[in-house]
């Protein structure tokens, strides 16, 4: 079950797996280059939003259409070699050498995964150089006029053998750091489609918290959870670990409460996506913007239009959205603790000033 948290990244400590996925890239990239030279990276969607505001429901519904490829745990250690690294845990999987069955996520256990599940696979995303794990790197916001052609070459590879080796037609990735680079993105892929996801920030900071203290809870008696997290994730989890603009901010404000630290980052994620999209009008009309509150209060209109959005409304899409609907309900609600309610005003002066954009104009 601890595994449940780290598992792409406790790979991604694995020196033998890292070994192949770095002698296989370039043979595979040339055995390979007949069938996915061919493959487009056709309109690619981007689920973009905060930590703890359903964007991993969103990503497991959206993936499970059967065009859909995604990164997937396994990625953090195959990027490179992506047709070969799949092949190879499939393979190993089958032979019981790897984990198999489908596990709760330790920090949703509404959800399960596996090995070929999504994820934000940030450790491929950080090879563009403004990387979450490098001390030296103060700010991961990335524009339009951030340019690494090595990497962006290498990034179109891997999109488009994964898409081989899922048989695939269209590439979705989630991950809440995108709120710091959509117009890069754009710049990479010009017809990519953004759906753009937010929940009440109050509800929000509160599940980042709480998400955060569990996760503490469960792996700090276990050293080998601990090593994963702390080798393969360079962090504390109860530290704001996003690196915006103002981060010197968010770290000031972690030392009075974690709650506030939360807060800070929420707010600034959240105004550096809004100030792009207000900035570009392309990537304002190729972005979508939906709430967590309607996805499970009106989850078959939402679905749908989200389907339209990225063009997949098709006979699969509405049968994943007939089986979305069972699933996509509000969280039960829980009441805050004395110590949360303490600091709960300033956390609203915190956030309000992206929360009043969104129409979020008081407590979650």
């Amino acid at each position: 079950m601890v595994e449940g948290l780290p598992r792409g990244y406790s790979l991604a400590l694995n020196r033998a797996l890292l070994k192949l996925n770095d002698l296989g890239a370039w043979p595979e990239r040339i055995a390979a280059r007949p069938w996915s030279r061919r493959v487009p990276i056709d309109r690619p969607i981007f689920i973009v939003g905060a930590f703890r505001s359903g964007t991993t429901v969103l990503e497991q519904t959206l993936a499970s259409h059967p065009q859909v490829g995604v990164f997937a745990f396994i990625s953090n250690v195959a990027y490179l070699a992506p047709i070969a690294g799949f092949n190879l845990i499939r393979f190993m999987s089958r032979c019981g050498l790897v984990e198999g069955r489908r596990m709760p996520y330790l920090y949703n256990p509404r959800l399960e995964f596996t090995l070929f599940s999504p994820v934000e696979c940030e450790w491929v995303w950080a090879q563009a150089g403004k990387n979450l794990w490098d001390h030296a790197c103060l700010d991961l916001t990335t524009g339009a006029d951030y340019t690494n052609p090595r990497f962006e070459r290498m990034v179109r590879s891997s999109i488009r053998r994964h898409l081989v080796v899922q048989g695939a037609q269209r590439f979705l990735n989630k991950n809440p750091i995108h709120l710091l680079r959509l117009e890069y993105l754009l710049k990479l892929f010009p017809d990519a489609r953004f759906v753009y996801i937010v929940r009440n920030p109050v509800a929000t900071v509160l599940s980042h918290y709480r998400m955060v203290q569990r996760i503490a809870a469960v792996i700090h008696p276990h050293r080998a959870a601990r090593e994963a997290v702390e080798r393969g994730l360079h962090l504390d989890v109860l530290t704001p670990r996003i690196k915006t603009m103002r981060y010197a901010e968010t770290l000031a404000w972690e030392q009075i409460h974690p709650l506030l630290g939360i807060a800070h980052q929420w707010n600034i994620m959240h105004e550096t996506a809004l100030t792009s999209l207000e900035a570009n009008a392309a990537l304002a009309s190729q972005t979508m913007q939906i709430t967590y509150e309607a996805l499970n209060a009106e989850p078959g209109r939402i679905l749908a239009d989200v389907w339209r959005f990225v063009g997949l409304d098709d006979d699969a899409a509405a049968a994943i959205t007939k089986r979305a609907i069972s699933y996509l309900k509000p969280p039960p609600a829980v009441a805050p603790m004395l110590e949360e309610t303490r600091w709960l005003p300033i956390v609203e002066e915190i956030v309000a000033p992206a929360a009043k954009r969104f129409g979020y104009t008081g407590p979650g």
